[in-house]
């Protein structure tokens, strides 16, 4: 195996996770091997994909869905080289929107939608959590200048 150039089975052997993981996240879009040669049926993965498939994980441990991990790994325009700080701008507006949508709600919900909203509310904390998890981990990991 070169170093970046693995196999399914030494892609998932190298990421402790099985073949069929691997398999599902690249059904899923998210991943994106290489085939070299037409037809003989053998993927490629490189060091990019082992990057992508670590951000993968640890979105999924802090609760994100499938198609939010798409929307942060793919850029508006569908190009897969977005920055790291086009991703923050982006969820920098993501919230201000949501937390205006949040305030036009609180002021508009009847009585009888406040069991769905408490319900919406609480899945959407859980996942605000992890993304703030997230970012502080991201900030530690940014040195000080």
């Amino acid at each position: 195996m070169e170093r970046g150039n693995y196999t399914i089975g030494e892609f998932a052997r190298s990421l402790g996770v099985s073949p069929r993981t691997v398999d599902f996240y690249t059904r899923q879009g998210l991943l994106h091997p290489e085939q070299p040669a037409q037809g003989h049926g053998y993927r490629h993965y490189t060091e990019g994909d082992r990057n992508r498939m670590t951000l993968i994980k640890t979105f999924q441990a802090r609760k994100l869905s499938l198609q939010e991990i798409r929307q942060i790994l793919d850029s508006p325009g569908g190009q897969k080289d977005t920055s790291v700080v086009e991703v923050m701008e982006r969820v920098a507006l993501d919230l201000e929107r949501l937390q205006k949508l949040i305030q036009e709600t609180r002021s508009s919900a009847s009585p009888a939608d406040q069991p769905a909203v408490r319900i919406v509310a609480t899945e959407a904390l859980q996942k605000a959590t992890g993304l703030c998890s997230l970012l502080v981990t991201l900030l530690q990991d940014i040195p000080l200048m």
